[in-house]
């Protein structure tokens, strides 16, 4: 077993195990018919994000946890800077029924695992 396969977390599969095998025309089938479902209409934009997020998967995430979510919005930020940045994906995303964000309708639509999506529950109000 290498290292990839050794990464799992309270039963959950790897972001990479989830996506190292699929492909293209897999991708979009599911995106389409979980759109369908959601009554969302998906285009060929949020189809780039959504194949940009899995090669991401892909290439960055087989031999580390990759279930924390800000590295991933980073990254599409950055590959979507010229575009707008994370003004543009939220434009894209954040119309999702029952979903809000970025990376939350991406995971549903395209049928992917959850990600941590945790807030810090250090910071709060000093009197």
């Amino acid at each position: 077993m290498n290292n990839a396969e050794s990464i799992i977390h309270d039963g959950e599969i790897p972001i990479y195990d989830a996506v190292k095998y699929l492909t293209k025309e897999e991708v979009e089938e599911t995106v389409r018919r979980n759109a369908a479902a959601m009554n969302f209409d998906v285009n060929e934009e949020h189809m780039n994000v959504i194949h940009s997020l899995i090669e991401h998967y892909k290439q960055d995430c087989k031999t580390r946890d990759c279930l924390a979510a800000h590295e991933h919005m980073r990254f599409l930020e950055d590959a979507y800077e010229f575009k707008g940045g994370s003004k543009y994906l939220y434009m894209l995303f954040d119309a999702v029924p029952g979903a809000r964000g970025v990376l939350v309708p991406i995971h549903q639509l395209a049928g992917l695992p959850s990600l941590q999506l945790d807030t810090d529950k250090g910071f709060g109000t000093s009197f």
